[in-house]
């Protein structure tokens, strides 16, 4: 045993951390015996795995229980009993009053699907494709409900949410190069809210964009006091958001009067219109948010389940087919809103066409349409619907930066902290581009749209990467053959989709550029071949923290062997 172990453990505060760390680790792993006499057995390692004298030299490693434990802490423990929804189990069937108890991670989510940045992207549709690409809007959506399903599974099998498990099974560099495209892939959606809620204030009082911006920067930080209030008030505030965009558009739907025909026909058969193929890309790339995939599994450890070793398998199943259920009905409610969107603007748009009547299919300029087709009232309607949702996402976009920057780093943020960083960052360009023009917000918009399709294929492989891993899921939750291969066809199909949205927006007018496109397509392929490649750092077993790759593979990629008994007594 170390020295410093062995100083600290007749003091009564450290045995008291030391006690509360094994209980948890026992509610994460169900496998250890919560004793306050379990120790660890340590094992120095050099980089190449070869054991190390204990000299005190600087390349020493050593892992502690503390470390070993602390890893499988989730970011949103907390000490208040309202941040939490305790969930008993039993072995009875479906129940109604049992499935409320899991509702609200699931509403945060479809948050990010309704965000001014998707609404812009809405609109647009409605300009260039009409109702053509319902059908594909649905099937975004659908996908999208079995990628949140597999965050949500994550974080409830394991009790750790995603950004904590690639800080664990890469190498620092690489979960380095992930939190910092993770970070700027939030920062450009945060901005594209702010943007979106000054227009709302824009419309709604008149005040410059300028002065909305500082404003939305500024009334973030009532979302401090909102989460004080618990995390079922939290969910009930953000379903409120979310339920105002959902009824000022759905009145908007009634009132314009859409050919019902042409929108069933949309939403039924399968057809991309000339020139939309980058638009319809898009659309996938829109409802698929990287940061969502963190925010959800991080999410789902408010509800504390009964992790007891004879009720852990079946509370976590029960768990499991609950948050699919507020999952898919979540995110079916975003895709109504979605629609709802489309639709209203397609059939505006089609009778600014048929008065001969120019316009601008943009979220600055929806308002001055929908005020022409139904009035001066509905574009109030409309700025309602889009303040609701842009303060929202703001507050859900702070959020899952919190639990990144807590996940990738180990290190608890406060949420002003977190507000004041991420509305300091977003607050210079979402100026800048309110100054300067508006037409540039679209451009911006492209830009962000592109920063999220790359950041997508590098969340998506870990998260199923760490699926078919029975030492991280446990052997009775880790993928099967089948769920093997339609992950593998997943990962490739949205890696290509995004590629190519990825390549469609650079403009291939000289031949530099295509070599400059060549080198960043074989960048990206060989950094995302290495993702997928990576084999695990450390996983949970029964009892052990375990390496498992081969020795080739450890000195390849200059890991360390570590194995380190969680469970042997003293």
């Amino acid at each position: 045993m170390w020295e410093s172990l062995s100083m600290s453990e007749h003091d009564p505060g450290e045995q008291r951390r030391r006690q509360q760390q094994t209980e948890f680790a026992e509610s994460v792993t169900g496998t250890i015996e919560a004793t306050p006499n379990r120790r660890a057995e340590y094992v120095e390692l050099d980089t190449m795995g070869s054991p190390r004298s204990s000299d005190g030299s600087a390349n020493k490693r050593r892992l502690s229980v503390e470390q070993t434990l602390d890893d499988a802490a989730t970011a949103v423990e907390d000490t208040a009993s309202n941040q939490h929804v305790k969930i008993e189990y039993d072995a009875g069937g479906f129940s109604l009053k049992k499935l409320l108890r899991f509702v609200g991670p699931g509403i945060l989510v479809s948050q990010a699907l309704l965000d001014p940045g998707n609404i812009e992207s809405d609109i647009s549709q409605a300009d260039t494709s009409g109702y053509k690409l319902l059908w594909l809007l649905l099937l975004a959506h659908i996908l999208c409900i079995f990628v949140q399903s597999l965050a949500a599974r994550l974080g409830v099998v394991t009790g750790r949410h995603l950004a904590q498990h690639i800080r664990q099974q890469y190498p620092r560099p690489l979960a380095t190069v992930f939190w910092l495209l993770t970070e700027l892939a939030i920062i450009g959606a945060d901005i594209q809210e702010v943007i979106g809620t000054a227009t709302a204030l824009h419309i709604l009082t008149g005040i410059p964009i300028w002065a909305g911006v500082v404003i939305t920067a500024v009334d973030s930080f009532l979302f401090l006091y909102v989460q004080r209030l618990g995390v079922r008030v939290t969910e009930l505030v953000f379903g409120l958001m979310v339920t105002t965009l959902a009824v000022c558009f759905w009145v908007e739907m009634v009132l314009i009067k859409p050919d019902a025909r042409e929108v069933i026909k949309g939403m039924v058969i399968p057809r991309i219109p000339q020139g939309s193929a980058v638009q319809a890309v898009g659309i996938v790339g829109c409802v698929l948010m990287p940061h969502n995939l963190f925010l959800h599994s991080a999410l789902v450890g408010s509800r504390k389940l009964d992790r007891r070793e004879e009720t852990r398998e079946g509370a976590i199943r029960e768990a499991m087919r609950y948050f699919r259920i507020e999952t898919a009905v979540s995110l079916v409610y975003a895709y109504l809103i979605n629609m709802a969107v489309v639709v209203v603007f397609c059939k505006a748009f089609e009778l600014m066409r048929a008065e001969g009547i120019a316009y601008v299919a943009s979220l600055a300029e929806g308002a001055n349409v929908l005020s022409h087709v139904l009035g001066n009232g509905s574009k109030y309607v409309y700025a309602v619907g889009l303040l609701a949702i842009g303060q929202s996402t703001t507050m859900t976009g702070t959020l899952s930066g919190q639990y990144v920057t807590e996940g990738f780093w180990n290190m608890p943020v406060k949420p002003w902290q977190r507000v004041l960083i991420t509305r300091s960052i977003s607050l210079v360009p979402a100026l800048i581009v309110a100054l300067t023009a508006a037409a540039h917000i679209d451009l911006l918009s492209e830009i962000i749209n592109v920063l999220q399709a790359i950041v997508l294929s590098f969340t998506i492989i870990p998260l199923l990467k760490l699926q078919d891993h029975a030492e991280v899921m446990g052997p009775e939750f880790a993928f099967g053959r089948v769920a093997r291969m339609s992950a593998a066809f997943l990962t490739l199909a949205i890696v290509t989709l995004n590629a190519y949205m990825v390549a469609s927006v650079i403009p291939l007018d000289s031949p530099s550029m295509y070599v400059a496109l060549c080198a960043v397509v074989i960048v990206y392929v060989l950094v995302l071949s290495y993702t997928a490649a990576f084999p695990l750092r450390c996983v949970w077993s029964r009892r052990m923290v375990v390496d498992r790759a081969p020795p080739a593979i450890r000195w390849l990629f200059g890991r360390a062997a570590l194995a380190v008994d969680v469970g042997a007594p003293t």
